[in-house]
């Protein structure tokens, strides 16, 4: 472009008004015009005629782009432009309008380059079509119309949806029944896994070979012409059929899927798309979801070479929903990996491979629209198209750096291709190495409890657990009736609020737990502030249970602010009997009301001497009795309870520890016995049956005390001395002190320099003061 050329003078006059038009507009956005507005109706006016005339030249740049909704999408008035999901529609048109200038500005760069230094790119035409996000809410659940409806009752282990076998290796019968899994013995403990149907193809998947070509370097096929070519759409058991006869005689194919799992529970399969070095298709899974089984023909045939990228998930998706199975399975994920590529995504290998850019503006589209937009289904046939042509290149890459890496990606497939889908409720609790091919809806890394991520995700209080459980069951059976996301039902920030909730609980403050309230729980406010409540009395309930049940097995009174009383709770034969008449209580929740308690467990200790003392009044003295070696035996069996026992300790704050010192029981002559006062003397008046301790802790010091020596035997004072004597001593305290300080990586010394506070800014023109007048 030349100096004196018109699009240059056009340029420089209107850049200088654009940026003062956007420097203004960002200094008017700064200020509060709301209050200017309330106190100057000529403002206000003038504003709003203002305000009017901006949103008819944004009608008109939307027009101009070649969306005709613009009505539709901004109207004027407050309660038409406010708020983040009405801007939304207009947003994604202007990110569609920048997106093509700069497409425009790129295709005028690579024009004024060299041709040798050209790399010609086709792009990926996704439009400024808003249907797609527009009509996501409104559209019927596909789900209603399937011939076979969807089972979420999980009430047996997940069953291949196939009726024959292709290309088998085993018999049908053999790969259909049911298992019983031996026991396995994990760190000494027995566990027994849930019964499950196998994979009907992993015996295949093992043994049958690839095919030779794969294993051989050959000139890449070039793909067809993008801008020249288009899907076939297949949604008719009649088009089914007639692609299954092209594909029967091919050597290898590409396929990808498209998922939506928002408004189902397990997820539903949207599309299918397949292509072949002639044509692609794009299958309706939706209509022929009951009606795909015959394409095993092709994916379960060894010598059909099954390209997939990131198949990690669609292996899954496939035996789930259309019961097909994948033999001889080619990942190029695992192909990036092993040539250690810098992204292993599949648009870089695109942009890398095919000079073709994507677009991840459907990347997580709802996929369930009928009839698909243009746009949507361009971006659905965008991931196979190429796929051929990028596996020609990668094969022979790897043909290159060896049979060892090439050998690699196979296995890694196979592993892959050998993944098994599997109901939450049948999931294997051990961890052998099958079970790691296994896949769940909820993959939780503690089957027993898969609510508990969310309390230590979102930071929940331990005594609050029974509520998260009952509102993570709550929403579980609620997503499974309805057919609905658990996400759909109650977001796990809804959840978490609920859960937080204060006392008294009611319908209202179910409504008001969040700014978003899905609709579930609006109808179901009033059932949930019940089962809140209820869940909150229950769970004090067993609170009350469970001190109960110390009282009952350890026989003490009431009373349980006696520490004494709790210290010796602990230290006899309790624990075999709390071992047996808790079984479930090691295993309960301490809530707030035990936590009240909390010197129940900080008092627990274990002492060295159990003596009892009662008194005979023949001989006028205390007879006391050692119990220790007799409880000896039965401390020792006790102490796998004390694993569990300091589980529930680390529920309370810990105390800081301090020097214990027993004081033995030891026989004094008469003679060195102070003579004693009439008050001291007096008889002691003792329960026979209380069992006490006699062991005291006390502060010392560790410097001045020593073990045997009185505390009063100091050696005198070197006044003569006494200031480098001092001095030595402060010395030693300091490098002591050096010595045995630890860094702390939060510490005030360890922040580095800050920066100035930033001023506040004062808006001039009103005070602080000052109330705005509704």
């Amino acid at each position: 472009m030349s100096a004196s050329s018109p699009q240059k003078d056009v340029f420089d006059s209107v850049l200088p008004k654009v940026l003062q038009t956007i420097r203004a507009a960002s200094a008017l956005g700064a200020q509060d015009v709301n209050f200017y507005k309330s106190i100057d109706s000529a403002l206000s006016s003038e504003l709003d005629d203002s305000a009017r005339n901006v949103m008819e030249l944004t009608k008109k740049v939307i027009q101009v782009s070649g969306d005709d909704n613009s009505d539709n999408i901004l109207r004027f008035g407050k309660d038409n432009i406010s708020g983040e999901a009405n801007w939304k529609p207009l947003g994604d048109v202007l990110d569609a309008v920048f997106e093509k200038i700069d497409i425009a500005f790129s295709n005028a760069q690579k024009k004024s380059k060299p041709a040798a230094d050209k790399q010609q790119f086709t792009y990926l035409e996704d439009g400024n079509d808003t249907t797609a996000s527009a009509t996501t809410k409104k559209i019927e659940k596909p789900q209603l119309e399937f011939k076979i409806s969807v089972d979420n009752s999980e009430s047996t282990p997940f069953k291949p949806k196939i009726t024959s076998k292709p290309h088998s290796l085993t018999p049908y019968e053999e790969s259909v029944k049911i298992r019983n899994p031996e026991p396995i013995y994990e760190d000494s403990v027995e566990i027994i896994d849930p019964p499950y149907y196998p994979h009907p193809y992993e015996y295949e998947i093992d043994h049958q070979p690839y095919p030779e070509s794969i294993l051989e370097k050959a000139d890449p096929i070039p793909s067809k012409d993008w801008n020249t070519t288009s899907a076939i759409w297949v949604n008719t058991p009649k088009a089914l059929e007639e692609m299954i006869d092209q594909l029967s005689s091919l050597t290898e194919i590409a396929v990808d899927l498209e998922h939506h799992d928002f408004r189902t529970y397990y997820g539903i399969v949207c599309l299918m798309q397949i292509s072949n070095r002639e044509n692609d298709w794009i299958v309706d899974t939706l209509a022929l979801r009951d009606d795909l089984e015959p394409l095993n023909q092709i994916f379960a045939n060894p010598s059909i070479v099954k390209v997939f990228h990131g198949a990690f998930m669609d292996i899954i998706w496939l035996q789930r929903d259309l019961g097909l199975y994948v033999v001889s399975l080619f990942d190029t994920y695992h192909a990036s990996r092993a040539l250690g590529f810098p992204k292993f995504s599949l648009a870089y290998l695109l942009e890398t491979y095919a000079s073709f850019k994507t677009s991840k503006k459907y990347q997580l589209a709802d996929w369930r629209i009928r009839p698909l937009i243009p746009a949507m289904m361009a971006y659905a046939r965008s991931d196979t198209h190429f796929l051929l042509n990028i596996f020609d290149q990668l094969r022979n890459k790897l043909v290159d750096a060896g049979d060892e890496k090439l050998q690699k990606v196979l296995y890694d497939s196979r592993q892959v291709a050998k993944r098994r889908f599997e109901y939450t409720k049948f999931r294997p609790l051990s961890s052998a190495p099958a079970s790691s091919k296994v896949s769940c809806p909820v993959m939780s890394n503690n089957p027993k409890e898969p609510y508990a991520s969310l309390i230590y995700q979102y930071n929940i209080p331990h005594h609050k657990k029974p509520i998260v459980e009952m509102l993570y069951n709550w929403r579980d059976l609620k997503a499974k009736k309805e057919d609905e996301s658990v996400r759909f039902i109650m977001p796990n920030q809804l959840l978490v609020n609920l859960a937080n909730l204060s006392q008294p609980i009611d319908a209202q403050k179910v409504l008001g737990a969040s700014n978003f309230v899905t609709e579930h729980v609006r109808l179901n406010a009033r059932d949930l502030a019940e089962l809140l409540q209820a869940s909150i009395k229950d769970s004090e309930d067993k609170d009350w249970d469970l001190v109960d049940q110390w009282r009952e097995v350890t026989n003490e009174p009431e009373n349980f602010d006696n520490i004494d009383n709790i210290k010796a709770l602990a230290t006899l034969d309790k624990f075999d009997k709390l071992k047996e008449a808790n079984a479930n209580l090691l295993n309960a929740t301490v809530t707030s009301s035990l936590l009240k308690h909390s010197n129940i467990f900080n008092s627990i200790l274990i002492e060295k001497s159990i003596v009892t003392q009662e008194f005979d009044p023949e001989k006028d003295t205390v007879i006391k009795h050692d119990f220790t070696k007799e409880y000896e035996q039965r401390l020792a069996t006790a102490k796998e309870g004390l694993e569990e026992v300091e589980k529930l300790q680390a529920l309370v704050p810990e105390h800081e520890a301090v020097e214990e010192v027993d004081e033995e029981v030891t026989t004094v002559p008469q003679e060195q016995v102070k003579e004693e006062t009439p008050e001291e003397s007096a008889p002691v008046k003792s329960d026979p049956n209380e069992i006490i301790t006699i062991k005291n802790k006390k502060n010392f010091n560790k410097k001045t005390f020593q073990k045997g020596t009185p505390e009063t035997d100091e050696a005198p004072l070197d006044y003569a001395n006494a200031d480098k004597i001092m001095l030595e001593k402060q010395r030693k305290g300091r490098d002591q002190k050096k010595k045995k300080r630890a860094f702390d990586p939060y510490g005030k010394e360890s922040e580095g320099p800050q920066p100035s506070k930033k001023a506040r800014r004062v808006n001039m023109g009103k005070t602080s003061t000052f109330t705005k007048k509704r």
